[in-house]
């Protein structure tokens, strides 16, 4: 086993490199969990704003408006103040200003829908929009209240306390359990959808430079003058590279399961755990041709580059498949790594197209075979090369 010996203690050499590329993304991929978690945690919770409010009308009907929007947000009575308005939105101490004009309660009885209230608002605020929608639903309310024969006070006020108990009975429900399975199946998403970059990365940088010692001419014909055959030396290499390959992987799964514990045994990170297994032999084939041109360290780290960052934007890694533009994914489809992300978005329910059986082994089938592929052609390569050495 002098080969690989010999295999494991070129491997050492890059592991400084391996190792960086191994903490980076851990961290990242700590970062995306944390940052997943708090986005679900403070999903669908109710704001409260600052409103400055000027009520010129000061009926009924403006007076059950600002009782509604109390019992949602702080409201503060401001004077007609252009300056002093402009400042507190400037400043952030007022996030939306409600003018109700004179003749509010009339225009609103006589069925108008124009100029019933003014609006100051923070450009570019989605938060406004919300407010907005509020004061909609309380005039829209008010409208079926008088539609329906109540006198204009006593159907402004039943609007206003009907909206003010329907907001207060609106409860925060907290799945325990599911939340953090969800939250956690999220960020696996992130973790092997990234996961596809670095580990092809680490291949290249850490196997390429590795197979392209054995591929120089000199320690070649060394090898060819010993007892061992051509055979025994290619086997050797191949267990080196397959164990390479399988140690960087199984550190990544490890790693996925302290971060996640127990949601990537689930059936849906087993799916993950599997689709990226078939990067290995995609890394491996790629490093093969690569080496098979013996390339110096830094041709080797521009083509990993290359190869590596240029399928992460085309494919849908760094930028999601659903933003991409047609002729960027019509290109795509010839790469390997796009149907990696398509099952990974398959499975995480992120994409256009529904998880179904059929479709998940499809793109199984479709990345082994580009495998399988490159790894032919690699192998025609080195039969070249090698022909051409003895000639």
């Amino acid at each position: 086993m002098q080969v690989f010996k010999a295999f494991i203690i070129s491997a050492r050499k890059f592991f400084p490199v391996n190792l960086m590329y191994f903490v980076i993304f851990c961290v990242i991929a700590f970062a995306a969990s944390s940052s997943s978690t708090d986005s679900e945690q403070s999903s669908f919770r109710t704001v409260s704003l600052e409103i400055g409010f000027m009520d010129q009308d000061g009926t009924s009907a403006s007076r059950a408006l600002c009782d509604y929007l109390k019992t949602l947000h702080t409201l503060t009575p401001l004077a007609y103040d252009e300056e002093a308005l402009l400042d507190g939105l400037f400043y952030r101490t007022i996030d939306y200003i409600l003018i109700l004009p004179d003749g509010f309660e009339a225009r609103l009885l006589s069925g108008t829908d124009e100029n019933l209230y003014e609006t100051v608002q923070i450009p570019g605020v989605y938060s406004s929009a919300f407010i907005d929608e509020q004061i909609d639903s309380f005039l829209k309310a008010a409208k079926l209240c008088l539609a329906g024969g109540l006198s204009p006070k006593d159907a402004f006020s039943r609007t206003s306390s009907a909206l003010a108990e329907s907001a207060n009975q609106v409860q925060i429900m907290e799945f325990d359990d599911d939340s953090q399975t969800d939250s956690a199946m999220t960020a696996i998403f992130y973790f092997y959808q990234f996961l596809a970059y670095v580990i092809i990365s680490i291949i290249l940088t850490g196997l390429t430079p590795i197979l392209s010692i054995f591929q120089e001419e000199n320690l070649a014909k060394r090898t060819s003058c010993s007892s061992m055959s051509l055979f025994q030396r290619n086997l050797q290499l191949a267990f080196g590279s397959i164990f390479y390959c399988l140690a960087a992987w199984l550190l990544f799964i490890i790693t996925s399961g302290i971060f996640y514990g127990e949601a990537i045994f689930s059936e849906k990170g087993l799916l993950c755990i599997v689709n990226s297994f078939l990067l290995l032999p995609l890394g491996v084939s790629i490093s093969l041709i690569i080496a098979c041109f013996a390339p110096s360290g830094n041709i080797i780290t521009m083509i990993n580059n290359i190869v590596t960052l240029g399928m992460s934007f085309l494919c849908g890694i760094f930028i999601p498949q659903q933003m991409l533009g047609e002729s960027v994914l019509a290109f795509s489809k010839y790469l390997p790594l796009y149907w990696y992300v398509k099952n990974n978005d398959l499975i995480s329910g992120f994409g256009s197209e529904p998880f179904t059986w059929p479709a998940y082994w499809k793109h199984l089938g479709i990345l082994m075979f580009y495998g399988i592929a490159i790894f032919t052609v690699a192998l025609v390569v080195s039969k070249y090369k090698s022909s051409r050495k003895r000639a």
